[in-house]
């Protein structure tokens, strides 16, 4: 390690993850003097510039990038961690357990709830409270790696048996039946679903006979109510074959994408990627593109 110190190696992962001296020192509660004199002291000692200045804020060369590894690794995230905290909505959750047996081994995935929180979500990973977030997009960081994960069309669940919808669905069937509502549909929906504010007032009009975060939950509701729910066409096809629902594309009216991204620290960028997670998605379900 060059006899580098922790000190030095964290001033050097702090100024990566917040692109300043200023932000960076707020994050390890000390002076912005010190974030530059150890920054200083460091390049000295070893004879190479860590950073150029730009618009955007300091910009990590190779060198640097390489000192945050070391730093990731005395801090215990190793290669050989197993164990990986996710945290994502309920039915993406349902899918990755499908499949999940056949894809990952010898690792670990434990499944936490998903905050509304955008900053807190954000918070969360750069500080490795969660080691991947799957969900709406986050704001930009330098320290989190952002990729889209799930694209497809929205669609219309109702129960096989709705005594009005038989086999196409109208605006009148939308004005006319109550709603589930996904929770996160307001606020949050921005960064989920391309298309909402075209269609806003068709939300705000909807009578709404019972809201949750929990997209299993409003699924089973739906399948035992005459209410109807949008979900993304992406979740259909495994709720479809485990309760008595059906499916139908929105009115014309409705033109919305669900989007869906793949959120992790880049100190973790090598492991997330061996653990597959697009490959089951790839191999076993249809309507996504990523």
């Amino acid at each position: 390690m060059n006899n580098i110190s922790i000190k030095k190696l964290q001033v050097v992962n702090a100024l990566i993850e917040n692109g300043s001296a200023t932000n960076a020192a707020k994050m390890l509660n000390i002076s912005p003097s010190s974030i530059s004199y150890t920054l200083k002291k460091l390049q000295d000692q070893l004879g190479v510039p860590l950073f150029r200045r730009e618009k955007q804020g300091l910009k990590p060369n190779a060198e640097a990038y390489s000192l945050q590894d070391q730093y990731n690794e005395v801090m215990g995230l190793s290669t050989t961690r197993k164990t990986f905290i996710i945290t994502t909505y309920s039915l993406v959750e349902f899918l990755l357990a499908d499949y999940i047996h056949d894809f990952i081994s010898e690792k670990t995935l434990h499944f936490v709830p998903m905050d509304s929180c955008e900053n807190e979500r954000l918070r969360k990973l750069k500080h490795r409270e969660v080691d991947i977030d799957i969900g709406g997009r986050l704001p930009v960081d330098v320290s989190i790696i952002s990729e889209r994960y799930l694209y497809s069309d929205m669609c219309i669940l109702v129960r096989e048996n709705h005594p009005s919808i038989k086999n196409k669905f109208t605006l009148e069937d939308w004005h006319q039946n109550q709603h589930l509502r996904w929770q996160r549909d307001r606020g949050s929906i921005s960064n989920m679903v391309d298309g909402v504010g075209a269609s806003e007032r068709y939300f705000s009009e909807r009578d709404i006979a019972w809201e949750s975060p929990n997209l299993l939950t409003l699924a089973y509701l739906c399948s035992g109510s005459d209410n109807i729910m949008m979900v993304p066409a992406v979740f259909t096809k495994p709720l479809i074959s485990m309760l008595p629902l059906k499916s139908f594309s929105p009115p014309p009216s409705f033109e919305m994408k669900f989007k869906c991204y793949l959120h992790y620290h880049r100190a973790l960028e090598k492991k997330i990627s061996s653990l597959g997670l697009y490959d089951i998605f790839d191999t076993h379900l249809d309507n996504i593109i990523t």
